[in-house]
């Protein structure tokens, strides 16, 4: 039945896919549903056939070429004057992106990067700061990890967000110190972490076997007294000042009146001469973080953890690591390079083979968001830019771009009651799994909303052949990997049913409120 889906839709697939070297048929079924359901907001069927049709690099390669999706420029203020706050318009597109999209990886990777520099309309709440700040992850998603530092730390909605913009030099006589708090973070969350790690992302020791620390208090505030005299870029039409009331389009500039000057003793022992002016701080700042290979295994974990697994192995962890350092040309921090790896290596793999078994602890739970875009893909949703999808993730404990705080939605810290990492988890209790469950079954029984469309065509056409129905769910939805008892489970559910529709219905209910898909492996 497997081969008759790839027969069928083959024909479709070769009419959009792009121009390739080299069609490569060695992926299988399972190794495309994979892949898709780790670089995408889910697997198609259409997407799946692209994938075997043009091997996994290829496929890679193309994603890498698409730059397609935006979200909409947002009015400051209301139509009745007021500031606006409504984001909305913002949330509707990224899900119709998210749906729709053609490049789909360069948004998964942009989110898992917006997941890690947060700013929360929570604190920053103009609607118009989000769509210049989701350009930054959007557009250097496959570019240079210092590009990204370099953006988000100019960009003026981080600057309101941690208090980077009119941080003024300390005036002694005043009793006034720059502020700590994007300093601090910068470091802590978005770059070094607290402690040293080894390539593999275990920590390094010192002779009492203890953690060495990344940075001390004194470290926090000589990196502040670097990050002085920037303020927000001035408004059209007003006049530029030292600094300038807050304004969310464009980069902050430097004036540097309000730079602290003095020599630095930063991390790593890096020495940041005087004299200096706010620009040259920064650039000397950049270049020390990118020079501590601390740097690689905390951030390639975390892109590790968004993308394929919450317990990357060791080994893993250092094979990505090495990429950052080096993506085989000398040049660090390469994120295209470090994305191929984090998707390509054998143990993001080893499950691809038919027949493979994947470890319990491989894997992580759908977060909200991934798991109504993975859900709406494999049904064959339409939507338009008044979709208030939003409103679904936000149930479950994930509203988008309202983090709750600067740790993000969850803790990448997160552990699950065994012990293993499972930051998902944090944001996940028994009324939110009954409300995954009752998300399903709107769908599935009832309308999300009037603007989402599901296709159910190509399940009906199977409505009375419930093996063939089960193989096709297992295709779209479970990687081939659907146990015996799930599928039991759901073979009896559709079996009770009397027309097509309704054992389409059932079947789908049971496998999608099931945990076998709750959690990606």
């Amino acid at each position: 039945m497997k081969n008759l889906f790839v027969s069928v839709l083959f024909a479709a697939t070769l009419l959009s896919r792009p121009a390739v070297s080299q069609v490569s048929f060695v992926e299988t079924g399972r190794t495309a549903a994979r892949l898709l359901d780790q670089a995408t907001w889910g697997p198609t069927a259409a997407d799946m056939i692209q994938v075997q049709t043009m091997g996994v690099n290829d496929w890679l390669n193309w994603q890498f070429s698409l730059n397609t999706s935006d979200l909409p420029d947002q009015p400051i203020l209301t139509t009745a004057g007021m500031p606006n706050y409504d984001l909305t318009p913002v949330q509707s597109a990224f899900f119709q992106n998210a749906v729709t999209g053609q490049d789909q990886l360069r948004q998964r990777v942009a989110f898992a990067l917006h997941e890690t520099w947060v700013v929360s309309a929570v604190q920053t709440r103009w609607a118009y700061a989000y769509p210049p700040y989701w350009r930054i992850f959007r557009d250097n998603a496959f570019g240079n990890y210092r590009d990204i530092i370099k953006a988000v730390t100019l960009s003026p909605a981080m600057g309101d967000y941690l208090s980077m913009a009119n941080n003024n030099k300390g005036n002694p006589a005043k009793g006034t110190s720059a502020n700590e708090n994007y300093a601090r973070e910068l470091m802590q969350l978005f770059t070094l972490g607290l402690t040293q790690l080894h390539p593999d992302g275990t920590p390094v020791l010192d002779t009492n076997n203890n953690p060495i620390p990344t940075y001390n208090q004194a470290v926090v505030t000589n990196v502040a007294k670097i990050m002085t005299g920037w303020t927000f870029p001035a408004a059209p039409n007003a006049t530029p000042k030292n600094n300038n009331p807050f304004y969310f389009i464009g980069q902050m500039y430097a004036a540097d009146i309000n730079h602290d000057t003095s020599a630095k003793a930063i991390f790593g022992n890096i020495q940041i001469p005087a004299g200096q002016t706010a620009v040259q701080d920064l650039e000397s700042l950049l270049d020390a973080l990118m020079a501590q290979n601390t740097m690689a295994p905390f951030v390639c974990t975390r892109l590790i953890q968004h993308l394929v697994t919450s317990n990357p192995s060791p080994e893993y962890i250092a094979r990505v690591s090495n990429v950052f350092l080096d993506n085989g040309s000398g040049v660090r921090g390469d994120m295209k390079a470090v994305v191929t790896a984090i998707l390509t290596d054998q143990e993001a793999r080893a499950g691809d083979s038919p027949g493979a078994a994947v470890s319990s602890s491989f894997g992580h739970l759908r977060e909200p968001i991934l798991f109504l875009t993975n859900l709406l893909r494999g049904l064959n949703a339409t939507l338009d830019g008044a979709n208030t999808l939003y409103r679904f993730p936000s149930q479950l404990g994930q509203n988008l771009f309202f983090p709750p705080t600067v740790f993000s939605y969850f803790s990448p810290q997160y552990r699950t009651e065994k012990g293993l990492l499972g930051p998902e988890f944090q944001i996940n209790s028994t009324q939110t799994a009954s409300f995954r469950a009752d998300q399903v079954n709107t769908a599935l029984y009832g309308t999300l909303e009037k603007d989402v469309k599901l296709d159910l065509t190509t399940y009906l056409a199977m409505g009375n052949d419930i093996s063939s129905l089960l193989d096709y769910i297992d295709f779209i939805f479970m990687h081939q990997t659907m146990s015996s008892d799930l599928r039991a489970a759901a073979t009896s559910a559709a079996s009770a049913a009397n027309t097509p529709l309704a054992r389409v219905q059932a079947a789908l209910y049971v496998v999608l409120t099931s945990g076998e898909y709750q959690v990606i492996q």
